[in-house]
């Protein structure tokens, strides 16, 4: 995933696949059942690692023949996490002080207060330039909210919920398995504006979020 080339540090192409991965929770592909390790790299390839390591499951087949592989569980899925965290942090240099994460997390899951860590995450996008190139476009800003959102381990992260009339972008469900269980759920919806649109007031931004 991560590649270090004359001393530039970058992501190669299997970048995108888990961020497909981690955007809808399965993604559609062939098994290869054997391959070099000179060719991993091989976007069937890689998804088959994926799979042969436990990290995707076979939940289908769709009408194309393409076998339809899901993440199996919530312990895989912050694994997940841990890998863009690695990348956000090692590629794009984006760090965040991980006592004050769990604080304002706590917050959120306890005592309802949502804006302080939302704050904080765009207080620390914006200082990591490298990082905020790369989140361009809501299905970015959805996959960046899901890993630190879902980092503090008090919610199961739900993105592309299917509702009564239609689909949230994000749904936080309180964690069952965790003691104490968090207090509040939340359903969050994204409107990315491009920066074209920079003019728009304070308050009008506030009212979206």
């Amino acid at each position: 995933i991560i590649l270090d080339q004359t001393g530039t540090t970058k992501v190669n192409g299997n970048f995108s696949i888990l961020t497909e991965i981690l955007e809808k929770c399965d993604i559609h592909s062939t098994i290869a059942k054997g391959f070099p390790i000179k060719k991993l790299t091989d976007p069937v390839n890689f998804i088959s690692l994926l799979y042969f390591f436990g990290m995707l499951t076979i939940s289908g087949c769709d009408e194309e023949g393409d076998t339809i592989l899901s993440i199996p569980n919530e312990t895989v899925k912050r694994l997940y996490y841990d890998y863009f965290k690695e990348i956000y942090g090692e590629v794009h240099g984006f760090t965040l002080e991980f006592k004050k994460y769990l604080e304002l997390s706590k917050a959120l899951a306890f005592r309802g207060e949502w804006r302080p860590l939302f704050k904080y995450l765009e207080e620390q996008l914006n200082a990591a330039l490298r990082l905020r190139d790369l989140i361009n476009g809501e299905k970015a800003v959805q996959v960046f909210l899901n890993v630190y959102l879902g980092l503090s381990g008090y919610f199961l992260v739900h993105p592309e919920k299917e509702l009564n009339k239609g689909f949230a972008d994000i749904v936080l469900e309180p964690d069952p398995n965790r003691q104490p269980v968090a207090k509040y759920a939340y359903l969050i919806e994204i409107k990315y504006i491009k920066s074209a649109a920079g003019d728009i007031k304070e308050e009008t931004v506030d009212k979206l979020k």
